[in-house]
């Protein structure tokens, strides 16, 4: 169990450890701790042994009938939901700093590895693209370029949360264009039917906090024949809209 403990994220196992003040960070990380030894595979009884050992090193030892409600009650709600975590955003408020904590190091250093590789020739993908779509594809590629660079400056790992109104900005700030969300929408459904991304995650929360989709490069080939050239629907007045 010691080993496990270890492994928790700095903030919460500095609360196992010392316990915490009644109120907002007792009910923070009574949810962070019963996350963090799910995730270690922890059985709901064994989890439930834990929080009531927490409990005695806390600022004010609840009483049996709070015990029931505030820990063991509580534990069994978070077990029946189908979605219940808890990631850095929301402990922020007790977060000891990122370069003091060994957990984000692990994090962004195993994310970065995930992506260490392209994952197909860039280069490739806007030839392929321009030749297919013209203008539209320099678009495409732009976007490319966007999600690569967020994925690596942010150690997003393989799941990059973004959303269009972000990719938008990118693009004007790093490449001196102005491009509409629609016509953003749109490209990202080209780009993913032509199998070099996809939506695996919708409507969550992004990179810039607002709504975002969760998109993943795929191993995408040039093909090898001449691609057919498509018409869209772009138009230009000394931007791309």
């Amino acid at each position: 169990m010691k080993k496990l403990i270890e492994n928790m994220r700095d903030c919460v196992k500095r609360a196992f450890d010392e316990g915490s003040q009644r109120g907002y960070e007792f009910k923070k990380m009574r949810h962070a701790i019963i996350v963090e030894l799910k995730r270690f595979g922890l059985s709901l009884s064994e989890i439930k042994d834990e929080l009531l050992e927490w409990n005695k090193r806390c600022e004010k030892v609840l009483p049996s009938n709070e015990q029931k409600r505030q820990l063991i009650d509580y534990a069994d709600w978070v077990n029946e939901q189908q979605k219940c975590w808890l990631g850095c955003k929301g402990l922020e408020d007790f977060c000891i700093g990122q370069d003091k904590c060994s957990f984000h190091k692990q994090k962004v250093f195993i994310n970065k590895k995930q992506v260490e590789e392209r994952p197909f020739d860039f280069d490739d993908a806007e030839h392929f693209l321009q030749q297919r779509y013209r203008g539209d594809g320099y678009v495409m590629y732009l976007i490319l370029m966007c999600l690569r660079r967020v994925q690596i400056e942010k150690a997003t790992g393989e799941t990059i949360f973004i959303g269009y109104r972000a990719i938008a900005n990118l693009i004007r700030d790093h490449h001196d264009h102005m491009i509409d969300h629609m016509t953003i929408f749109r490209r990202v459904q080209d780009l993913i039917s032509e199998g070099m991304i996809d939506i695996v995650v919708k409507g969550e929360r992004g990179t810039f906090g607002r709504p975002a989709n969760g998109y993943r490069f795929l191993k995408w080939e040039a093909p090898k024949d001449q691609p057919t050239t498509i018409q869209l629907t772009t138009t230009h007045n000394n931007s791309i809209v």
